[in-house]
């Protein structure tokens, strides 16, 4: 059960749901960038990240504030569909409730790390 004030993404306001969206867009340009984005595939999301992908390669002529809107307005559906599928807590400002998606990911990383 989660904490007051704590909740999933699809329980999130739709300006909080923005907050949240334009937050993992940051986060998901950058591990793009770094061509990291390898613990997203652990999730049932390949058509989502395939189809932004090719989004972001199809507009890397556009400034990076262009690039940032042009995928919420396009693509905020898929983005949303993945940020709901990682099942993380939120607060209901739309921020990440325990940590931010950076720490989420190196988490992650790390857990599979220690595995090998």
């Amino acid at each position: 059960m989660l904490q007051p004030g704590v909740v999933l993404f699809d329980q999130l306001s739709d300006e909080a749901k923005s907050r949240a969206t334009h937050d993992f867009i940051d986060f998901y340009l950058r591990k793009y960038a770094n061509k990291s984005l390898e613990i997203l595939t652990d999730y049932p999301i390949q058509y989502e990240i395939e189809q932004i992908n090719h989004d972001i390669q199809q507009n890397a002529h556009f400034h990076p504030e262009q690039l940032r809107e042009y995928l919420y307005q396009n693509d905020g559906e898929l983005l949303q569909r993945i940020i709901s599928s990682l099942d993380q807590p939120f607060m209901e400002n739309g921020v990440m409730a325990d940590q931010s998606y950076d720490e989420w990911y190196q988490k992650k990383y790390d857990e599979i790390s220690k595995g090998l």
